[in-house]
């Protein structure tokens, strides 16, 4: 094979990679959980955040939470054992339904992207996102509506 046929050969293969990485990782950390609509509050079980793994428990950053009462998920993640903020998955420049990347949301219409409690990171968007008021016990997380 000849240097300039294998270089581009190899520059396919690695961008093919990062490219397949990116995807996984980003189907990988999504879960979307259930919750019941209560007295005007989404009630989310804090057992929905538990990965058990050979008998050990890890944590979900985020989940998604879908209720059929509401067009977009709500994103509600986990900072501390603790503390969690829950913000409504609509983007502020143009209502276009944001995708989560870990510790941010991006929107896919306009590249706008937000931090994990909802402020602006990188515009178009000037407005942060709609956040909702959080109460929890030890087992159960309350999102007001």
């Amino acid at each position: 094979m000849e240097r300039k046929a294998f270089l581009k050969q190899c520059g396919k293969l690695c961008l093919g990679g990062l490219l397949a990485g990116e995807l996984l990782q980003s189907c990988t950390g999504t879960y979307f959980a259930v919750g019941s609509f209560e007295q005007n509050q989404l009630v989310l079980n804090k057992s929905e955040f538990v990965i058990s793994a050979n008998g050990k428990n890890k944590f979900r950053k985020y989940v998604l939470l879908r209720h059929e009462k509401l067009p977009y998920p709500i994103y509600v993640y986990r900072l501390n054992d603790n503390t969690y903020s829950a913000l409504y998955m609509e983007c502020s420049h143009n209502s276009c339904e944001l995708t989560p990347h870990g510790d941010f949301l991006i929107c896919p219409c306009h590249g706008s992207e937000f931090s994990n409690v909802g402020r602006v990171l990188n515009p178009p968007a000037e407005n942060d996102l709609r956040s909702f008021k959080i109460n929890h016990d030890n087992e159960k997380i309350y999102i007001q509506l």
